[in-house]
Order: C-alpha cells, then sequence, then structure tokens
C-alpha cells in the first residue's frame, strides 16, 4: 500500500494510464530575424490564447464557471504587457522565442515559489502549465490529451495540469494519481470538481507502476493498491457502492 494526500474523495478502481511528460528540448541559438522571431512568438501566444479558451469551456461544461477560471487566468497571464514585453526585449536582443519565454517562466516560477503563502505557490505551478503549453506550441509538440481514455482508466502523473484536466472525460476516468500536488492545488480542485477519486503526492509514483496494471485508490484515506488480490477489489468495490450509495 502507497499513502499520499487524500485530495478528491471516493474509491476509484480501474487500469493505469500513464501520462508522460514529452520532451520539450531546443537549441539555444542566436536569432538574427528578431523581427520574425517575435512574429513567431506572437502566432504563438494567439494559439496559446484560442486553445486554452476551448479548454475553459470544455471546464466549465464539466466542472463549472469556477473551475474554468482557472484557465481563463492562465490566458490574462500570457496577455500580460509586462510578460510579453519582456519576452520581446529578449527576443530583439537575438535569445530565441523558446529561451526568452522560459527564461521569464522561470524567473516568476522562481518568484511564486519562495512564498510561504500556499496560494502564491499554486500561481508558480501555474506558470509551469503556461511555459509547458506555450513551449509545446513553439517546438510543434502535440500535449497529452485525457479525453481519448478508455471507460475505467486510473490516470497518473508527475503533476496533473489544469490543460489536461481540462480534457477529462469523467465518465471514462474513475481515479487519478500523482507525484506532487496538496488538498488546495488545482489538480485537487479541479479532480472534486470533477467528483474524481484522488490521491496527490505519492513520491514516484510513476517509477513504481506500469500502465495497465490494476490499481484500487481511495481518496478519502489517501491509499493506494497496485495490482491488488481478488478478496482486497472484491472489499472495495463494496466501499465503492456504499460510498456511491
Amino acid at each position: 500500500m502507497l499513502h499520499g494526500t487524500p485530495a478528491s474523495e471516493g474509491i476509484g478502481l480501474g487500469r493505469v494510464m500513464i501520462v508522460e511528460e514529452a520532451k520539450l528540448e531546443y537549441n539555444n541559438v542566436t536569432v538574427t530575424d528578431t523581427e520574425a522571431e517575435v512574429e513567431r512568438f506572437r502566432n504563438a501566444v494567439k494559439i496559446f490564447c484560442d486553445n486554452t479558451a476551448a479548454q475553459a469551456d470544455a471546464l466549465k461544461a464539466s466542472a463549472g464557471k469556477k473551475e474554468a477560471e482557472i484557465l481563463e487566468g492562465h490566458i490574462q497571464m500570457m496577455k500580460d504587457p509586462y510578460m510579453c514585453g519582456e519576452i520581446e526585449k529578449l527576443i530583439d536582443n537575438g535569445q530565441c522565442a523558446e529561451a526568452a519565454l522560459e527564461y521569464m517562466c522561470d524567473m516568476f516560477i522562481s518568484m511564486f515559489s519562495a512564498t510561504d503563502d500556499e496560494l502564491t505557490q499554486q500561481r508558480a505551478a501555474d506558470v509551469k502549465d503556461l511555459k509547458t503549453s506555450m513551449l509545446s506550441i513553439l517546438l510543434g509538440v502535440k500535449e497529452v490529451k485525457l479525453s481519448a481514455a478508455p471507460k475505467g482508466t486510473v490516470v497518473v502523473a508527475k503533476e496533473l495540469t489544469p490543460s489536461m484536466t481540462a480534457g477529462i472525460n469523467k465518465e471514462n476516468i474513475v481515479g487519478i494519481i500523482t507525484e506532487t500536488g496538496g488538498k488546495t492545488s488545482h489538480s485537487a480542485i479541479l479532480a472534486r470538481a470533477l467528483e474524481i477519486p484522488a490521491v496527490l503526492s505519492i513520491p514516484g509514483i510513476t517509477e513504481k507502476i506500469s500502465n495497465g496494471d490494476k490499481v484500487v485508490l481511495d481518496g478519502s484515506e489517501g491509499q493506494t493498491y497496485i495490482n491488488p488480490d481478488e478478496k482486497l477489489q472484491a472489499e472495495y468495490e463494496q466501499k465503492r457502492v456504499a460510498y456511491l450509495e
């Protein structure tokens, strides 16, 4: 049995789908045509804002207006004149769009992470999510989509971001397990809004589990069992029925 943070109540029984982070590597070359590079950055911002607005609409339908505001906040952050202005200054000085974006995002991540306030620390996770999405667009890397997950799926990830969660079909996802996040994290807030059992902050869970493994998770107690025997599985199936009733 593995123990983590109980983040969203309920019992989940299903098979594992590990969400692997895409490799976002790029060549940090010096740019000579800075005008074209600024234009490439601005096009990526537009695509990001359009994609995130669509994700927010999907989240509004599946979870609620308040939860969708998390993603709407990402749009406002990316449109922030100071952030965009500083990124464009770095590009004008010869940095590629990826490096300029990463530099500014990492600066905000460090700043927000350094505080003792949990809500401010959560903003660091928002910037990290934004950075990943923007780098994916700039590099032409497709982001993880959970909308195609089959019925009875337990999603396992290092971190479940709001942009990932927006694509969840709550009819098919029976549980969420992550390596990071607490009760006030956006992963937890969105899991509760979608009424999906979730256990967060299990160190190294993506290394301890494999795709297709059977798993039982108790989002009320923060417990997770990998490939449980028939007796334990039957016990938790009864608990699940009792909880739903």
